[in-house]
């Protein structure tokens, strides 16, 4: 494998992204790399090319040597182990394989949509689905949590006792691990958020591919990703799954479940499965995601953010049911006995009207136009720039849920237009 060094510009020119995102990636400690004299970064090849396969972005050709291509040939030769076939009438047997070491959560019909739920029985679960309501999201970061318990006459705290038992998370779809895996990316930042960790260390998550609908768009921000953050991978082939294993975890958890090995039909119909999840015809955003950045900063005053906040409810339904918000707020509740009561943490939206009021019943942002441009540009230009992708991760479900029918995909599309009269 090549030694060589690559600078920043490099990287970013092959990223698709800013020099200041590597430079992000390089302090946050998920790019190795080496200082020049001068302070310029340099990363070698072989950690770079570690980097883009851990991330799932493609290797360029040139930067791989003699030894990295016998590795890739290794790593395909052997790729057949890691494929087995799961009938999908054995699926029950793999939830009752998971409940003796987890709590299992899975996707089970509710109404016109699916949720997910702690599973009691391996019937109720629901592999076949589009969407949930809310993300798995809701296991990592609860949408209530109480941080301790206080005594106001004692002055004594205490936090409440942790569920130690692990959790698996079944039937997660691409964009939505991806949400997860943003979540994971912010809590770390700073001084990592134990609760959060506690909880995301002790999770096992396997995938499964999806049914698409209008308003999906995951294909356009880059999130059909299906081996990434996974322990398992479960490709609807027919009558059987495709099961790809990603982590030792995954392995173990199949033990008894009566699979077999892929063969190259079973391989062609994922390859099939997985390109129709990719090239569906559902929600179509017409700017590149690389582009988003800059068409949210040329379109700051833009006249489509007065239509758009005429139209909101500030109801906040787009960032509750969304993968990556993950505003809180923290309040703490007296008993009836006026001397006890609980500190709890709520999941907040930016889009409510008391989100930003201060003080003396000021508000920084008391104009709903203001929100959905915030909104918009978190998902598409502070935390991208940070993360080196969108926040958005086209799942679709703020397009479902708002009544007043505000289309995050129709905002880019107007915004490129808006922009381009400018």
């Amino acid at each position: 494998m090549t030694d060589r060094l690559l600078g920043t510009t490099d990287i970013a020119r092959h990223c698709g992204v800013t020099t200041e995102t590597v430079v992000s990636w390089i302090k946050s400690g998920k790019l190795n790399a080496c200082s020049t004299p001068g302070g310029r970064y340099r990363i070698a090849a072989r950690n770079c090319i570690e980097f883009l396969k851990e991330y799932g972005m493609p290797v360029p050709e040139d930067w791989i040597g003699d030894d990295e291509d016998a590795d890739q040939q290794t790593d395909e030769e052997s790729s057949h182990m890691n494929q087995l076939v799961l009938p999908k009438t054995n699926v029950p047997r793999l939830v009752d394989n998971l409940r003796k070491s987890y709590r299992v959560f899975g996707p089970v019909p509710r109404g016109n949509s699916s949720a997910f739920v702690e599973l009691d029985d391996a019937a109720e679960l629901q592999l076949d689905y589009t969407t949930t309501i809310l993300p798995p999201k809701k296991l990592v970061l609860p949408a209530q949590e109480e941080l301790l318990e206080f005594n106001t006459q004692t002055w004594q705290a205490r936090e409440p006792e942790p569920d130690t038992k692990p959790v698996a998370a079944l039937g997660v779809h691409p964009c939505d691990m991806q949400g997860i895996l943003r979540l994971d990316f912010v809590f770390r930042k700073g001084q990592a958020e134990s609760n959060y960790f506690d909880r995301r260390d002790r999770m096992l998550f396997i995938g499964t591919s999806c049914n698409p609908d209008e308003s999906c768009f995951c294909s356009a921000v880059g999130t059909n990703k299906f081996d990434e953050g996974f322990d398992l991978f479960l490709t609807d082939i027919g009558q059987s799954y495709l099961v790809s294993i990603l982590t030792d975890r995954g392995r173990e958890v199949l033990k008894g479940l009566g699979t077999k090995a892929a063969d190259e039909i079973d391989l062609n119909e994922m390859a099939k499965a997985r390109e129709r999840c990719s090239t569906h015809a559902g929600g179509q955003m017409q700017p590149s995601a690389s582009t988003l950045p800059l068409l949210a900063k040329d379109g700051e005053d833009a006249a489509l953010w007065e239509d758009i906040g005429s139209r909101c409810l500030a109801c906040g339904t787009c960032n509750l049911v969304c993968p990556t918000c993950y505003c809180f707020d923290v309040r703490d509740e007296l008993n009836l006995d006026l001397k006890s009561g609980k500190r709890s943490r709520f999941w907040d939206s930016c889009q409510l009207d008391e989100f930003a009021e201060v003080a003396g019943g000021e508000s920084f942002r008391k104009e709903r136009s203001n929100r959905q441009k915030h909104r918009f540009n978190r998902k598409f230009r502070y935390l991208a720039g940070e993360y080196g992708a969108p926040f958005c991760v086209g799942c679709g479900r703020c397009i479902r849920q708002c009544v007043a029918k505000i289309s995050i995909l129709e905002t880019a599309n107007d915004l490129e237009k808006a922009v381009a009269n400018l």
